[in-house]
């Protein structure tokens, strides 16, 4: 993957990502620390490069999450729209209380596959 230049403006430390793919057909992405408009559009672009190779459901792991702005929250029902139109699922871990409250109080938790554990996100995939 190529590096994302908006890293560049990004305090060092405020953002973390990883990704582990799990049985070559679903992949694990762990978001944490602060989750604001400047990593949306990297963010944005790994899901269209993860919705268009076809391959792959997504976990999105927020649980370590100090703050999330709305432009992400945007970014994940943008992209539970684009896998599934090419017939795959996203479904996000908000296991802590800050993470869990913010979907609840946007009613995100409606839209979105939101579990408390990974084993439930991955149960409601597909």
């Amino acid at each position: 993957m190529d590096a994302d230049p908006f890293l560049d403006f990004i305090p060092e430390g405020t953002f973390k990502r990883r990704e582990e793919a799990l049985g070559g057909d679903t992949m694990v992405m762990e978001l944490g620390g602060e989750l604001d408009m400047f990593i949306s559009p990297g963010l944005a672009a790994r899901f269209h490069e993860l919705a268009e190779d076809g391959t792959r459901d997504v976990v999105v792991d927020v649980s370590d999450a100090r703050f999330i702005d709305t432009t992400v929250l945007e970014t994940f029902v943008t992209a539970q729209h684009e896998l599934q139109s090419h017939k795959h699922s996203l479904s996000v871990i908000a296991g802590a209380p800050y993470t869990r409250r913010t979907f609840e109080l946007t009613g995100l938790n409606d839209v979105l596959r939101v579990c408390g554990s990974r084993d439930e996100a991955l149960s409601k995939l597909g």
